[in-house]
């Protein structure tokens, strides 16, 4: 549980997630993983794999606004998390998997576009002056450790009323 940063929530919360996803993948799901649970509110955290291996950020903004239109239109809340940094060294090291060179500037894209929905800004407290995620974070460069799971569990603890609202308010003016 130490690694799931759900296990530090001060609410219940079901992990639908599968590690490896690309964005595409967690759209194709979408129906048959989430539908039959009908949350109230859905936190969308992916496109860090589709965006280190190269995919165009336009497709994943694509991806997600699928599942948030998908969710808003079965009554569901979606909530959108910010992608940390990865650390790509360290992810060639671990995975023999290469990082594309611009990265920064496809998670910067990605990240601009969920800060104008309802969100929790997760990315911002992963900030460095270089950009890259801390091996203190996530030795493998790409899964946050215990602190980084911690972290996330607390920035979404910390935002999570202000993005529920968002959400919520987001519904009341679609069914106006």
């Amino acid at each position: 549980f130490a690694f799931s940063w759900l296990s530090y929530l001060d609410f219940d919360a079901l992990n639908l997630s599968e590690s490896g996803d690309l964005s595409s993948m967690t759209l194709a799901r979408f129906d048959a993983d989430v539908l039959p649970f009908h949350p109230k509110y859905l936190m969308i955290f992916t496109g860090t794999n589709s965006l280190r291996a190269g995919e165009d950020p336009e497709k994943v903004i694509e991806d997600l606004e699928t599942m948030r239109e998908k969710a808003l239109q079965h009554g569901i809340r979606p909530i959108l998390l910010t992608l940390p940094p990865i650390n790509p060294d360290a992810i060639a090291h671990v995975f023999e998997e290469p990082t594309v060179d611009d990265w920064q500037d496809r998670f910067g894209m990605v990240n601009a576009y969920i800060r104008t929905k309802p969100h929790i800004d997760v990315a911002a407290a992963f900030e460095t002056p270089d950009g890259i995620l801390p091996l203190a974070m996530a030795l493998d460069g790409l899964h946050e450790d215990v602190e980084g799971k911690k972290k996330i569990g607390e920035v979404v603890n910390r935002e999570w009323a202000a993005a529920a609202a968002a959400a919520d308010q987001e519904m009341e003016e679609r069914e106006k």
